[in-house]
Order: structure tokens, then sequence, then C-alpha cells
């Protein structure tokens, strides 16, 4: 079982630049899944590719991931020095001196001028050269944010469980106690009639096939087996390794129109009072469903 909440986060440098990727990957529960992909405007193209390497790995939740290039730090003078652009520069600078016999010497000023002309003149790479680095640091922001889903979801399955136990027992306890309903509320509108001093013929066929619809109105067998199959799927679902969000979404709102026919059906305050605190249980359980992929 996987929660739709995680977070996850990598940080690769890009090779031969002063610049250093960053993903961040965040999801918050929904009921469709839903792709916010956000990266540099240089990289527009970019976005499809993520696409792509998400594609059927996430069923369903808001899922947000924001790819942003940062410069790398300044050591602790505060500068940044591109030694490799720098060393590509004096040599193509003495090449083109000598060809020309110019005399050709660099001091520490002009290797810092050079420095900064090359940094403001530096631009992201295409990041088609650099694809096996940026796909390297989404699949660690990518296992992470799983890492934490699946971490979260167990917690998640404990809960469901407990409660799930607690909502069986319970209706457990109302089929055992419905199975005497019928009959006991047959009797009841007899006694009732009886209070009203009116002469009933017990061999009426006619009374005695009312009596025999007003009980069987009573009657929640059905509703209780069915409830008793839905619980059992919801063990099902628990077991499954894939997403099973929808259908337990489903299952809540199937237990619910059980437990609410028992409610109308039922003549009995202990029954009453019971299936009351299914509700509560399953609207617990409803709240936690919401969670799950």
């Amino acid at each position: 079982m996987i929660s739709m909440t995680g977070y996850g986060s990598s940080s690769f440098e890009i090779p031969n630049s002063n610049n250093f990727l960053e993903f961040t990957i965040q999801s918050v529960n929904r009921k469709n899944l839903d792709f916010q992909i956000y990266v540099p405007s240089e990289w527009s193209e970019l976005e499809q590719r993520i696409n792509e390497w998400t594609k059927g790995r996430v069923q369903r939740g808001r899922i947000l991931i924001h790819l942003k290039i940062n410069k790398r730090k300044a050591n602790s003078h505060g500068f940044i020095l591109n030694e490799l652009a720098l060393d590509q520069s004096i040599q193509e600078m003495q090449s083109f001196c000598q060809a020309r016999s110019i005399p050709f010497q660099i001091d520490g000023i002009a290797l810092i001028k050079l420095n900064q002309l090359l940094k403001e003149q530096e631009a992201l790479p295409e990041w088609q050269t650099v694809e096996s680095t940026i796909l390297d640091a989404f699949e660690v922001a990518f296992e992470q944010w799983q890492s934490m889903r699946r971490k979260e979801g167990q917690a998640l399955e404990n809960d469901l469980c407990e409660r799930i136990d607690r909502l069986s027992d319970s209706i457990f306890s109302v089929g055992k106690h419905a199975s005497k309903s019928s009959q006991s509320y047959a009797e009841k509108l007899l006694d009732r009639l009886r209070s009203m001093d009116l002469e009933l013929d017990l061999d009426d066929e006619r009374l005695l096939k009312e009596l025999a619809i007003f009980a069987d109105r009573s009657d929640i067998s059905e509703e209780i087996t069915r409830l008793h199959s839905h619980l059992e799927q919801f063990d099902d679902c628990i077991q499954a390794e894939n997403s099973v969000g929808r259908k337990m979404d489903f299952l809540c709102i199937e237990v619910f129109r059980e437990l609410n026919t028992i409610s109308s059906k039922s003549q009995d305050v202990s029954i009453t009072k019971t299936i009351l605190e299914c509700k509560n249980e399953l609207e617990r359980i409803r709240e936690q469903v919401q969670n799950i992929e």
C-alpha cells in the first residue's frame, strides 16, 4: 500500500559547468492523476521527457516536479574560478597570438577579468548533452519520494487493519443480534394488537401474512451478508501490491449504503446504536483511504 503524500529531492553537479541541478518531487492526495512539471525555460523540451520517465509509475495524486539550476557556491573568498574554461580561453589566445607573432602575457588582474567575462557569457548546455546526469538526479529524487510514500502507506495500512477489524466485529455482533429480530418484531406486533383489545384469529391467513410482511421488512440478513463481503474485499485491497485507492473509495460508499439500509430497517435500539458507531468508524476509514494511491 502506497500513500499519495511524499517528498524527495536530489542535487547533481552539471559536468564542465559552474551550475548544478536540483530536483524536488512532492505530492498530495487527489482523486485523479495531475502532473505539474517545472523546468528552466532554456530546457522547456525536457518537460516531455520527464513526463515519459514518470508515466506508468504513478496512478493518482497531484505530483509537483521542480527542476532548478543553481550556481555553484563560491569558495571562502566569495570567488568562483572556472578553471576549465580559463585554461581553454588562455590556450586559444596563446595560439592566436603566436600565429600572428603578437607578444602574449597575462597577469592576475587579466585572469580575474577574463573569469568574470566567462561567467557572464556562460550558458546552460543543451539538455540532451547532460541527459544522463539529469536522469540520475531524477531517479534519486524519485526513489526518495517513493520511499516516503511507502513508509506512510505502511502506517496507513496498520491503522486501516485495526479499524476494519473493529468494524467487522461490530457487523458480526449486529448480525448475531438481528437473527432473532424478525421473530421478536412479529411478537411485538401481536402484543400491540392484543393491547388494543382486538379480537385476533391466529389462524387467519391474512393476519399471518401481514405479520410476516412487516417482520420481513425488518430483516437485515442480506445487508449483513453484503457487508461481510465488502469487508473481505477491504482485506484483499490491503494485501494487494497494486493501486487500490479507487476501489477502496468505492467500497466505502457501498458499506455506508448498507449501513444506512440497516439503520432504516431495524426497530432495535441496540442495533441502531451499533450502526451509528459503525458509521463513525467508517468515516475515519474513508478519510484514511483518501490518502491511498
